[in-house]
């Protein structure tokens, strides 16, 4: 089938052409047999790819088009859309890396056939490595470090053994370890859903194209390509998390077998995570575009059991029964329709009811009641939260508890918004109370970049994971002045319970350090000898000038 409905504008006619837009102008003006809008607008127009393709071959001006160049257009002119065509190429991208067999028998043929075939393939697929809408349980295996494991219908555990011969709800038991009773999830649906015959056949030279360029770099690379070339191209649609940040989050973290996102938008986070034998990871988003984009990243990076839900977290909480090692959250942040008045009796409010305006908050709760017993939070939050007078009532609650346990304030320009210095807030879901808590608290932001480069990650990730680990060791009193100190809560519980680091922390030592105080001493010593010499020597005195006298008379 000819690829019809792909349309192209006049900056990727340029680009395939590789020339610039003026030329594509003139094209258009002085050739009648030019292709004629089939879409777009009347100051934006786009054309038909194949039209386009077709009449810059016949007048030799079609350029040598890179693959990933001739697939990005037919992605970015989707009649779809872009979203469902990264969708529908993920899904393909995935049989080609778990059945690349499966692939060349479907694709063999007609884009037609392609598309009666695929549907069916893609169901096994997205079953075996997505799970289906189905009870799932979850099992803690206490020999493996308090870690939950989750048996998935359709896990590889229950790939090509008979239905008869799985024992139901029972999980495997290591020798020696303590059998714990199941803990049911509630049925969730499937992020990704398998596409019909007719939705897939305008997007067959789409995975035809696909198909291509994951053979030359690798099914996973390919769709990590399209993915950023689309975020790329929509730079104002989504608030990413930076790399660098989500690995640092993800080691604040820690080693954990299962892992929560529940605000995932394109899997940045999970996809952080060090990967581990039996890992779980859970997703959750508002938008079922980048749920399902998450799901298929995730499924893609790693072998991982992943579980992608769209929904409204707070409203509608795809994993309620969930208790997991970490969550990871990047929350939306000052959201006021956040469900203020609907969830005033939800269970998850154990430290206090969030205001209407501390919706952060509500997230942080949120981490907390879907956390095991000695589980980590990692949230990236607004500096607000930490000392807006509304929710001083939460974080004293989160303090004597001892449930918040660091607080970081990063380098401007960490994430976006670039011109704030954003916080991390770890938490973890305290076991007991301990008899004398204390927070950590981490100020980073010297370590600010200048223009648009960013800040100094290398020096960023050393200064906290530094303070954090010798906290987490000595579980006493950690002093860095200028960065980072450990701060009896005691001390933070007074009328405003304000947890800005800048204002708990002692400045840094000037000169860096007593040590260096000699050295100084002499460097001024030798900068006064020089002044000394270098002033000019007294002007001789003259003989006193005599003046002519008058009387007043």
């Amino acid at each position: 089938m000819q690829d019809n409905a792909t349309e192209v504008t006049a900056a990727g006619i340029a680009r395939l052409a590789g020339v610039g837009r003026a030329a594509v102008s003139n094209w258009r003006r002085r050739h009648a047999d030019f292709p004629k809008p089939v879409g777009g607008t009347e100051t934006s127009p786009s054309f038909a790819l194949a039209e386009v393709e077709s009449w810059l071959r016949e007048q030799g001006k079609l350029a040598e088009v890179p693959l990933r160049e001739r697939v990005w257009q037919q992605l970015a002119g989707h009649p779809e859309g872009a979203l469902t065509a990264l969708v529908h190429a993920g899904c393909a991208l995935l049989l080609i890396h778990e059945r690349p067999t499966v692939w060349l028998d479907v694709s063999a043929g007609s884009d037609e056939r392609l598309a009666a075939m695929l549907p069916g393939a893609l169901e096994q697929v997205l079953t075996a490595r997505l799970g289906g809408a189905v009870e799932r349980t979850v099992h803690s295996d206490r020999s493996a470090g308090g870690a939950e494991a989750v048996n998935r219908p359709g896990s590889a555990a229950d790939v090509n053994t008979p239905a008869a011969a799985r024992p139901v709800n029972t999980p495997p038991t290591a020798p020696g370890a303590t059998a714990v009773p199941a803990t049911p999830v509630a049925p969730t649906s499937r992020a990704v859903r398998t596409p019909t015959g007719p939705q897939l056949l305008p997007s067959a030279p789409l995975l035809r194209g696909a198909a291509e360029l994951a053979a030359e770099v690798g099914a996973r690379q390919a769709f990590e390509f399209l993915l950023g070339r689309h975020l790329d191209a929509n730079p104002r649609q989504y608030t990413l998390t930076p790399s660098d940040l989500a690995g640092l989050m993800a080691d604040l973290a820690g080693p954990a077998r299962t892992v929560l996102d529940p605000a995932c938008g394109t899997g940045a986070l999970l996809r952080a995570v060090d990967v581990r034998p039996g890992q779980e990871l859970y997703a959750q988003d508002s938008a079922p575009d980048l749920a399902a984009l998450t799901a298929l990243r995730l499924a893609l990076h790693s072998r991982a059991g992943v579980h992608g839900a769209a929904g409204d977290t707070l409203r509608a909480d795809a994993y309620p029964e969930l208790r997991a090692d970490a969550v990871l959250c990047h929350p939306p942040f000052n959201e006021r329709n956040w469900g203020h008045d609907e969830l005033a009796y939800d269970a998850r409010w154990e430290y206090g009811f969030p205001a209407r305006t501390e919706s952060e908050l509500a997230w942080v709760q949120h981490a907390l009641a879907r956390l095991a017993d000695g589980g980590t939070a990692v949230l990236l939050m607004p500096p607000a939260v930490a000392s807006r007078r509304s929710g001083r009532r939460i974080r004293a609650d989160l303090l004597r508890r001892g449930a918040l346990r660091a607080l970081v304030a990063l380098p401007v320009g960490a994430a976006p918004p670039y011109s704030i210095p954003l916080h991390l807030w770890v938490l973890r879901r305290p076991d007991r109370t301990p008899a004398t808590p204390e927070v950590l608290l981490v100020d980073t932001g010297r370590f600010a970049g200048e223009g648009r480069g960013g800040p100094d990650w290398a020096a960023v990730r050393d200064a906290v994971l530094d303070a954090w680990r010798a906290f987490e060791r000595a579980g006493g009193p950690v002093e860095r002045p200028g960065l980072a100190r450990s701060v009896p809560v005691i001390e933070l519980l007074d009328d405003d319970v304000d947890l800005a680091p800048a204002r708990h922390l002692p400045p840094a030592a000037g000169a860096d350090g007593a040590e260096q105080l000699t050295a100084v001493r002499e460097r001024f010593g030798v900068t006064l000898r020089l002044t000394a010499d270098l002033t000019p020597p007294a002007a001789d005195q003259a003989p006193p000038a005599r003046w002519p006298l008058t009387t007043v008379g």
